[in-house]
């Protein structure tokens, strides 16, 4: 099977092993010249307040948001506009310009594990490079496990970059 198209989900908590991932896409895309996509998950409905990208909504600073100008947001600018500004994206795609890696841009809207399922599907990826966390099974159960799920439910092979 060629690898034409591997999925990169990322997040804020992904920050501290932003090199390792890159790292870890870059080898599995070289070789067929793959597209990385580099995804954000943006959550289509939150708690009565929300914290917002800066860029996005204008400011320096995050901002905390009413669910009613969180969605006038995702009204005014696509989920890939909005996944474009956030920082961790930012700096994936500053080293796969100098490393000549071709990638694309894209949000997924909706619960992270949901948006990010349909988003592997949409694109027919070929590899999901995800990262994670060691967590103990009470974590898990309680909390849940975003890296988890996608591994379990995902539709093509998935590659998990632990911290350290």
């Amino acid at each position: 099977m060629t690898v034409e198209s591997i999925l990169l989900p990322v997040s804020d908590a992904d920050e501290d092993r932003v090199h390792r991932l890159v790292d870890v896409a870059v080898e599995s895309a070289k070789p067929t010249d793959a597209t990385v996509v580099v995804a954000h998950a943006i959550p289509k409905d939150t708690d009565e307040f929300t914290p917002t990208i800066p860029p996005i909504s204008g400011g320096g600073f995050p901002q905390i948001l009413s669910q009613s100008e969180y969605d006038e947001l995702l009204e005014e600018y696509s989920p890939d506009e909005i996944a474009a500004k956030h920082e961790t994206v930012q700096s994936i795609l500053d080293r796969f310009e100098d490393i000549g890696i071709e990638y694309d841009i894209r949000g997924a809207v909706g619960e992270p594990d949901e948006a990010l399922l349909a988003l592997a599907s949409e694109i027919d990826a070929d590899r999901l490079v995800v990262g994670g966390s060691r967590r103990t099974p009470t974590d898990k159960a309680v909390f849940g496990s975003l890296a988890q799920t996608l591994m379990l439910e995902a539709p093509c092979p998935v590659t998990f970059v632990q911290d350290n």
